[in-house]
């Protein structure tokens, strides 16, 4: 290099910063991105024809933690394997005894699932295992409503009634206009004067059941008729079709409920049980 070439790289050598501090920036962001990014898992469903690509979610209690990136004929070509990315939040997911069930419409004999999938399209229902478990990453997924497919780890609360009405199998059990369990079973006493419906509630929500929590039906609409003011409110387009059922606490609350307790089931909402609210 001659002496005009050295002066002049001298003279200008912080030119060269511009593009080293865009490299730079360049690879944090790669690698930022990278971290923040989730594992990847594989779910092995009987049917596929739901799963888009790039489209079909996972959630867990209605908020997105993944997205399907591909779909797949298995080896025996007997089911498909859908490839799935967990958000970075949900990286304790990937471990054994963690639950995948594909949420679609459905119209059975037992009433119509899944309508809330008729505007957002299909997708995937989580529900974890414990966090310290083994971790993993293939799982074997199943259809259903996530509650349904999950009886086996929820408790068991048994409802009396002297007419089941529109209640059936499958229709929801809501806790403030929040879905925690379902109804698994509806029969006769065996005196045949009553109407036993059993409910299901997930584990973590064992603690709204107490002793004397109140349980009524859900009533589609309703409506409050004055001289002066008139009220209607008209819950879920699921609840017109369903119905439901729906329950509380007074304060003060009692004892955690235990499993197969019978509570009765009231034809209605309790006078001012909008008042209540009890520490549970």
């Amino acid at each position: 290099m001659n002496k005009s070439r050295w002066i002049d790289f001298k003279t200008n050598w912080y030119i060269w910063l511009f593009p080293l501090f865009a490299v730079g920036i360049t690879s944090y962001l790669f690698l930022d991105y990278f971290h923040q990014r989730g594992p990847v898992i594989h779910i092995e469903f009987p049917n596929g024809a739901s799963i888009q690509p790039q489209k079909t979610r996972i959630k867990f209690h209605g908020v997105p933690v993944g997205e399907v990136t591909s779909v797949e004929i298995s080896e025996d070509r007997e089911n498909v394997v859908v490839t799935a990315r967990l958000h970075r939040h949900v990286r304790d997911f990937a471990v054994e005894g963690t639950k995948f069930w594909l949420v679609a419409p459905k119209v059975s004999w037992q009433g119509v699932s899944g309508l809330e999938t008729l505007i957002e399209g299909s997708y995937i229902s989580v529900q974890p295992g414990k966090p310290d478990g083994k971790k993993t990453l293939r799982f074997k997924g199943r259809e259903g409503t996530g509650f349904q497919d999950a009886l086996e780890e929820t408790t068991t609360y048994i409802l009396e009634t002297a007419d089941a009405d529109s209640i059936t199998v499958g229709d929801a059990v809501t806790f403030r206009n929040l879905k925690v369990g379902i109804v698994s079973r509806v029969t006769l006493s065996k005196t045949s004067q009553k109407v036993l419906i059993y409910i299901n509630v997930p584990y973590q929500y064992n603690k709204l059941i107490r002793t004397n929590t109140v349980f009524w039906k859900k009533v589609a609409v309703q409506a409050k008729l004055g001289l002066f003011k008139s009220e209607l409110k008209i819950e879920s387009f699921e609840s017109l079709l369903h119905g439901g059922i729906q329950f509380f606490t007074p304060d003060p609350p009692g004892e955690k409920a235990k499993g197969q307790a019978h509570f009765d089931l009231q034809g209605g909402p309790p006078k001012d049980y909008e008042k209540w609210n009890p520490s549970l």
